[in-house]
């Protein structure tokens, strides 16, 4: 079943805390950011990466080129 867009940003916020503590943070926090982009548009994406304040720990939103 898909998850909603405030499922997925719920996810992201509960992994934030984690980030280089535990081992899979990172990386659910990057599939759940890819999975944004590709059901819910890259803006929606950008939009949780600069809510979560995502740009301090490493992310970057991606923009058309």
């Amino acid at each position: 079943m898909k998850k909603t867009l405030k499922e997925l940003r719920a996810e992201i916020k509960k992994e934030v805390p984690y980030v280089d503590f535990k081992p899979f943070s990172h990386n659910i926090i990057s599939i759940s950011l890819m999975i944004i982009a590709k059901d819910y548009g890259k803006e929606e994406a950008n939009k949780a990466i600069r809510d979560l304040k995502l740009d301090e720990l490493g992310w970057r939103e991606e923009h058309d080129k």
